[in-house]
């Protein structure tokens, strides 16, 4: 698990300011190959394919995940640590100290991954880490033509995905993914809109997913506040008021 200096170097970065530009030169984009492991998150493996992760996929630290956050999408050092902690727990490397991307696919005992995926399957179906077309369909069918994706529209489209999973898979579960899938749109929302309305860029939001890439060539750079825990915690409860 992360030691004391993890600890503090995460921490400091939760002070840092606004970073440098990213662009496709220094941190170009480079899908995974054969041997590369990937999450079932989209953003995580954004982080790979632009090397601001290992670009395998592997052996990732404390240190290296905080410094990919925030450099990719500003996300303060204490948020990073809340759920690289829970990373660390899924880890199949041998050492505790570090985890592959693809271990974050663990469904039981669960840790982060979950049903009611925006883009992946419910793991009573299969394969819950490789990008399904078919749940992603479905978001999409639930956002409708909305350019923004605001508070509301995230509420409706995740009452809508869990009431199909409910209605589909006999062992959905619903109270574990309740506290990520909501927190999951904060990094969304925050990421391309704004870190406290949300009002998030569909078109930024569904580059994203659809090509596991930063939208740097479409003019967008990461945020120029950090999301902290506690931001990021008001802003999954402004969206659970709505559910």
């Amino acid at each position: 698990m992360p030691s004391f200096k993890s600890l503090c170097l995460t921490t400091a970065a939760a002070l840092l300011p606004f970073g440098a530009a990213l662009d496709e030169t220094t941190y170009p984009f480079q899908p995974p190959t054969d041997t590369d492991v990937r999450a079932p998150c989209p953003a995580l493996n954004a982080l790979a394919n632009h090397g601001l992760l290992p670009r395998d996929g592997k052996g990732i630290t404390i240190e290296v995940l905080t410094d990919a956050a925030y450099k990719g999408f500003t996300v303060a050092g204490d948020a990073t640590q809340v759920f690289g902690s829970l990373a660390f727990q899924t880890s199949t490397t041998g050492n505790a100290s570090t985890f592959n991307l693809d271990d974050l696919k663990q469904h039981s005992p669960h840790v982060l991954e979950h049903d009611g995926s925006m883009s992946r399957n419910d793991s009573y179906w299969g394969d819950n880490l490789s990008f399904n077309d078919q749940a992603w369909a479905m978001t999409l069918a639930n956002w409708g033509d909305n350019e923004v994706i605001t508070f509301a529209v995230a509420a409706a489209e995740r009452t809508a995905r869990f009431a199909y999973g409910a209605a589909t898979n006999p062992e959905f579960d619903a109270s574990s993914a309740q506290t990520t899938s909501l927190l999951e749109y904060s990094l969304i929302l925050s990421a391309f809109g704004d870190l406290v309305e949300g009002n998030g860029n569909a078109t930024l939001i569904k580059y994203l997913f659809e090509k596991e890439r930063l939208p740097i060539e479409l003019g967008w750079q990461p945020p120029t506040s950090n999301m902290t825990i506690a931001l990021a915690q008001a802003m999954a409860a402004k969206i659970a008021v709505l559910l």
